[in-house]
């Protein structure tokens, strides 16, 4: 049995939980039983939807220290081989004492640590990743694009013929309502007029009112919640604008030219060396700048502007991913 420790709620974006259903949809394929651990009632629809059990901590996410007691009870208990914790919240002390039960793989986005773990994945490029400390300790790195944890559809997603439309995705809850801020910009621009927009409207977008009521105006705006088909969407746009997590990467493999920002400290990060790839624009920090909704409108004007400048972007996301991060992992921690 493969343990998994994540959340996802009003501040942990939907990508963390997302990601690790990836891997244990991967495991499940290659024979082993799975299970997630979360400290609240949220987003488990999910894991139903996904086949997988859970079980809820009832704890503050932000206090992880609080759930040992129990999640050591509940590790003995399902008599885990592997645990893999996705959290930014966990310390390096609370990865020693998880570790002293159960093998742990952290997934490592920060690199503000080092982890004493049984193994680390860290396929988000950083500032710092801690090689030679992990090295020296004799502890496994799964490091790289290569390693990057996308969904099934992702392996070899659908080729489709591209119609004037932006996918708009924008994490579970759109804190900083940058969906709006970019339809603001785009609706009415003559360039943009025959242009559909889809937007994903996240479970728990904060901003679901204000969409709804833009979409109802303004018959090129299209809503769209609990899809399954995402690669669909993204294999049929013209181009994409996304915030700067995982998703970045599965527009790679679907070769969809791609303007992004950050929320999140560890999105500033990724967006800007995905920038420094050239693989997607990244157009800045929505938590501080006022006129992202703007600076992402010009990059979309540009690619509406070029075939040959959308086509130099595809050709060099889909150099980067190959979508079979997930079961390269599986096969790690099933070996």
């Amino acid at each position: 049995m493969i343990g998994f420790r994540v959340d996802a709620n009003e501040e942990i974006a939907t990508g963390h939980l997302m990601r690790c259903i990836a891997i244990a949809k991967a495991c499940r394929k290659q024979g082993q039983d799975c299970i997630f651990f979360l400290a609240e009632e949220k987003e488990t629809g999910r894991l139903l939807e996904a086949g997988f059990p859970y079980r809820v901590l009832n704890t503050d996410y932000r206090k992880p220290e609080q759930e040992l007691p129990r999640l050591l009870d509940l590790i003995k208990e399902e008599n885990l081989s592997w645990l893999a914790v996705d959290s930014y919240q966990v310390s390096a002390a609370y990865l020693a004492k998880v570790q002293k039960a159960v093998p742990v793989l952290y997934i490592d986005d920060m690199r503000e640590d080092f982890y004493p773990v049984s193994a680390v994945l860290q396929y988000i490029p950083g500032t710092a990743d801690g090689r030679e400390r992990y090295e020296s300790a004799g502890i496994p790195v799964l490091r790289g694009f290569s390693y990057a944890p996308l969904r099934e559809e992702f392996i070899a997603p659908k080729e489709k013929k591209r119609e004037k439309s932006i996918l708009i995705t924008t994490g579970g809850t759109d804190t900083y309502n940058a969906a709006g801020k970019v339809l603001g910009f785009c609706l009415g621009r003559l360039e943009l007029s025959g242009y559909a927009f889809h937007v994903i409207v996240g479970s728990m977008n904060m901003h679901a009112g204000e969409l709804e009521q833009l979409a109802e105006k303004n018959p090129q705006v299209l809503l769209h919640r609990n899809i399954s088909n995402i690669s669909d969407f993204m294999s049929s746009c013209e181009a994409a604008v996304s915030a700067g997590g995982t998703t970045l990467l599965e527009l790679c493999a679907c070769r969809t030219p791609t303007v992004c920002f950050a929320f999140a400290d560890n999105q500033t990060v990724f967006a800007g060396e995905m920038q420094r790839l050239d693989v997607v624009c990244y157009a800045g920090d929505a938590r501080f700048d006022r006129g992202i909704g703007e600076k992402i409108g010009e990059q979309l004007l540009l690619f509406a502007a070029s075939a040959g400048r959308r086509r130099a972007y595809a050709e060099r996301m889909g150099k980067l991913v190959d979508g079979k991060g997930a079961d390269r992992i599986a096969a790690f921690l099933s070996s």
